[in-house]
């Protein structure tokens, strides 16, 4: 048994905060001390503690193939991807992550550096890619510009040769030890049908995870339903099954968010389905006793969305999720607080989108990222950054939610406070789960993350720049800073 002392324990019900914690020899935070001469004492040397957080919308795998491959986050420039490209063209396949669509690079501006070598761009939405003629014939599909969004990007990425299971295997080694450093030990994740199909997909997950612990949580994408419904059970501490991952619409980027409000170019963005389709999706996972877990942007799809979801009422206990919910309007809101849903919101958004994005509308939208107003209605919810698209690091989100800086603050009265964004990392996300999590308190696995400064108090820039001591997992360090 460990008896961790000197340090502020903060056990998120409410504000409450211990000054030591108790620790049995199976991981789990225990107020019973009848070892009294098997104790160890650690000295956490004034630090303080907080649940591990959870980053309940990510791409597992999808961002340790990020950590893994050529990327080019930030770069702004024609010049600089054009290099980049030239200085691998000794590779078989060059595959670039990160691209920002705005650069304005099409098919003819690949071409000119290589037509015998496939090149694919995939863009910073994940929701585009851009191609060169190559790669293009690979996929057997024609395209004037090479610039591919959704469906359409999705075929261009099925195209790509597939990865060993052992390579899928060291993307998520690398996602998990890079998470380990923000102090994550969770992930709800959506990777089962971008990479070898569902089972090579989950046997990866199944490996990782008996090396390197880490709690996935792991929806279905609706391509890979009845190769769920069919597969063998196999049961793991680390890895289980969630809801029925589905698109509504695209992105704001890509003016495929389905608005109620024009775009400047008078479109109002897409359903990837038709209405009846979706429906038909909807009752086909209900029909396996399943959530649906929906990709929808736009005020209008989170309006439809949400309809559907009241006409086809999910299973009790179980809980919908919708996923990014950024715009909204009142009525999508009345009815979302009826409903056993659950929202997964990327605070980062908002100061990654904005102001640009709000260009992009004739007139601004009615609720642009409602944080507060979900929140006051009493909707259930959780954050995250939807890595690889954003910095999975929960300080980053935190700070947007509070601030809502994005050179002046956007909506003041939607600005969360620290606690509740703490929470939404920390606690939310595991009503969801088969496992405990989310509070340091008796009977439940001592997970948890050590920071030198107080991220309940200290000034909101420092989230910025603070970094994580240590992190434990079933009480044990899984992270320690150098």
């Amino acid at each position: 048994m460990y008896r961790l002392f000197n340090g502020t324990f903060y056990t998120m019900d409410e504000l409450e905060s211990v000054y030591e914690l108790y620790v049995d020899r199976e991981g789990f935070i225990t107020t019973n001390q009848n070892d009294i001469n098997d104790i160890i004492d650690i000295d956490m040397q004034g630090q303080y503690i907080y649940p591990a957080f959870v980053d309940c919308h990510l791409h597992l795998m999808g961002y340790g193939q990020f950590l893994s491959r050529l990327q080019i986050k930030g770069v702004l420039n024609k010049h600089d991807v054009f290099m980049l490209i030239k200085k691998h063209l000794d590779l078989n396949m060059i595959y670039i992550e990160h691209y920002k669509p705005s650069i304005n690079i099409n098919k003819k501006d690949l071409d000119d550096i290589s037509t015998d070598i496939p090149i694919y761009l995939r863009h910073e939405d994940y929701h585009g890619m851009t191609l060169n003629s190559k790669a293009l014939e690979i996929m057997n599909f024609e395209s004037e510009n090479g610039i591919l969004k959704e469906e359409d990007a999705t075929m261009a990425l099925q195209s790509i040769p597939k990865n060993t299971i052992d390579t899928l295997t060291s993307f998520l080694m690398k996602a998990y030890q890079k998470l380990n450093t923000y102090g994550i030990v969770a992930g709800h994740s959506d990777d089962l049908y971008y990479f070898n199909g569902y089972h090579d997909t989950l046997q990866a997950f199944f490996q990782a995870s008996q090396t390197h612990p880490f709690y996935n949580h792991l929806l279905v994408h609706q391509q890979t339903l009845n190769d769920h419904i069919h597969r063998p059970i196999v049961e793991n501490d680390f890895v289980e099954l969630g809801a029925v991952k589905m698109f509504y619409d695209g992105t704001t980027g890509s003016k495929t968010a389905l608005m109620s409000r024009p775009y400047v170019d008078d479109t109002y963005g897409m359903r990837i389905t038709s209405i009846e389709t979706f429906k038909a999706q909807v009752r086909q996972a209900r029909d396996a006793d399943m959530a649906v877990a929906i990709h929808v942007i736009g005020d209008q799809g989170l309006l439809e969305v949400a309809e559907i979801l009241r006409e086809i009422p999910v299973k009790k206990g179980l809980f919908d999720r919708v996923i990014h919910a950024s715009y909204a309007n009142q009525e999508a809101i009345h009815i979302l607080k009826t409903l056993d849903v659950f929202l997964d919101i990327q605070p980062q958004f908002l100061t990654t989108d904005l102001p640009h994005t709000l260009s992009l509308f004739k007139d601004t939208p009615n609720m642009v990222f409602p944080f507060k107003r979900y929140h006051d209605e009493g909707i259930h919810y959780g954050y995250s950054s939807d890595a690889p698209v954003e910095d999975p690091n929960p300080l980053l989100g935190i700070y947007a939610a509070e601030t809502r800086h994005v050179g002046e603050i956007h909506d003041k009265d939607q600005c969360m406070t620290r606690y509740d964004a703490v929470k939404a990392y920390t606690t939310h996300a595991w009503m969801l789960s088969k496992h405990k999590g989310g509070y340091l308190k008796p009977t439940y696995p001592a997970n948890f993350v050590v920071f030198n400064e107080d991220i309940l108090n200290i000034h909101h820039d420092r989230l910025k720049t603070l970094q994580v001591s240590e992190t434990w997992m079933q009480g044990k360090i899984i992270y320690k800073a150098p």
